[in-house]
């Protein structure tokens, strides 16, 4: 027995076993680790960073677990991509990875047609989607913050008072780069003019009185609403077209939005503490 397990050949045999056992433990191992995803404190600080220097602020914690989890889908994607050998031979950066398996998702999820029935509820509950806007009409007096400096909302004031005593506000204010009467245009027209904040302020405010002052990306205005065109509530049929891409889009949505939280749970997720 001692002399077998002298012979080269038995070395030989017992060597390869053994490697064999320790690749198969290997991949195991590998296995493991690339199942899971761990979301370093110094990532979490560079994601921070790049949120701060997208958004202008600091993101809050409610902020950072957004910007983990999207993190986390995203590693998903790409080592998914990975196991799909989508990298095609050739250095493919990671967020093009995550792109190709969001593709694959996405055809996966391409929705049947709905019947009638199915159109007809979606569109019952979300109506406001296919009505026309609301239009508004209105004239503004202009105060540029160049002209005033600190001194422009006390030079509101003074306008105002002036207004209600019966001045013709077209000779008030400064000159302004567009126009300052608009006819029946809609908010996100307005949004696209002077910006979100000035468009959602006029679209609140009474018709026939100046009000005011409401900032915009350019100044200062006071403002007049002239007249007011409610929302029209399409009909099902007029709209059908739209109502089935709509829905079309919506279920495509729901289904890649589910397969990717299938994927994430397939993944332990550890996220190390960070200092805030």
């Amino acid at each position: 027995m001692k002399r077998y397990f002298r012979e080269p050949i038995v070395h030989f045999v017992i060597l390869g076993a053994l490697l064999v056992f320790i690749h198969s433990l290997w991949n195991v191992w590998q296995g493991v680790q690339g199942r899971t995803i761990t979301v370093s404190a110094s990532e979490i600080e560079r994601l921070s960073q790049a949120w701060s220097n997208t958004s202008g602020r600091a993101p809050n914690d409610k902020d950072i677990d957004y910007i983990i989890d999207q993190y986390v889908k995203e590693e998903v994607l790409v080592r998914e991509a990975q196991r799909l050998g989508l990298e095609e031979g050739d250095v493919i950066m990671r967020r093009r990875l995550a792109q190709k398996m969001d593709f694959l998702i996405s055809a996966e999820g391409e929705a049947e047609d709905a019947s009638d029935r199915e159109l007809r509820a979606f569109y019952d509950e979300n109506k406001a989607q296919f009505a026309s806007s609301e239009r508004r009409s209105f004239n503004h007096i202009y105060l540029s913050p160049e002209k005033y400096g600190d001194g422009i909302e006390s030079q509101a004031q003074q306008i105002l008072e002036q207004l209600k005593s019966g001045a013709d506000w077209k000779g008030l204010g400064d000159p302004f780069i567009q126009k300052r009467s608009y006819a029946v245009i809609p908010q996100a027209e307005v949004g696209r003019l002077f910006g979100p904040d000035f468009a959602t302020a006029i679209f609140t405010l009474n018709q026939g009185q100046w009000s005011g002052p409401i900032g915009s990306a350019f100044g200062l205005h006071l403002v007049r609403i002239e007249t007011v065109d409610d929302a029209l509530q399409a009909d099902f049929e007029s709209v059908k077209p739209q109502v089935r891409d709509a829905w079309r889009a919506q279920q495509q949505l729901e289904f890649k939005a589910q397969k990717v939280d299938d994927l994430v749970s397939g993944y332990t997720i550890l996220i190390e503490d960070i200092d805030k």
